[in-house]
């Protein structure tokens, strides 16, 4: 496993010995199984700063709030701000996780974080991951699955800049698709580049401030 932190002075490629990744892989492990207990599907969103994982998880929430008691894990270096963009959206309870400087969550920040989550009550949870494609692709959570979420405002080769991630990810969401011709981002290019890496991988089209292609999500998710 090769484990890359993002610092201000560069990528750093940093080793990681078996013994560690034995122990990241216990604590997912172990989130699996209290999310089992607890009948709670659970969903890790990635993606940059900017992308749109607050505006797609509010948007989700919205839908599924009548049919489904839903929980919300923001993550971010500081400020609760996420979190009060979902608040009042639906969710059954909305918590944030502040990493202080670290560039991802990983499994025991949410395990200690589901301490504070309803026992009962909450069958769905979206855990908003700090904002990179980098650092997060390394860390499981334990989740039922991981949707990678990119914007046309990154640029037509944001999907070959970032294999790891992509090749971690269940679902891809390419948000922003109404400003791509805008910033002269063809979207083919990032799709044929998915399609290269990972083929078959659905990729759902969204632009979350008007909410359209979010249903499409819900769906793709096997939460409709």
């Amino acid at each position: 496993m090769r484990l890359f932190e993002a610092t201000e002075q560069g990528t750093v490629e940093i080793e990681i010995g078996e013994d560690i990744e034995a122990r990241l892989e216990e604590l997912a492990e172990r989130n699996r199984e209290l999310f089992r207990e607890r009948g709670i599907r659970a969903f890790d969103i990635t993606g940059s700063v900017g992308a749109g994982k607050t505006s797609l998880i509010a948007g989700m929430v919205e839908r599924l709030s009548g049919r489904h008691g839903v929980g919300v894990i923001a993550g971010d270096v500081a400020t609760t701000r996420d979190a009060e963009r979902v608040t009042g959206k639906g969710a059954r309870k909305v918590l944030q996780i502040n990493t202080g400087g670290m560039c991802h969550l990983d499994a025991s920040l949410v395990y200690r974080t589901m301490e504070r989550m309803p026992e009962s009550g909450i069958d769905v949870l979206f855990i908003e991951n700090v904002g990179n494609l980098i650092c997060p692709s390394y860390f499981s959570l334990g989740v039922e699955a991981r949707v990678a979420m990119v914007s046309a405002s990154e640029g037509a080769h944001v999907i070959e800049k970032h294999p790891a991630m992509f090749e971690s990810a269940a679902l891809v969401v390419l948000n922003k698709t109404d400003i791509a011709e805008a910033v002269a981002v063809d979207l083919s290019r990032p799709v044929a580049d998915l399609e290269a890496m990972r083929p078959g991988l659905r990729v759902v089209r969204t632009n979350c401030l008007t909410g359209e292609g979010i249903d499409e999500v819900v769906e793709a998710l096997g939460l409709a």
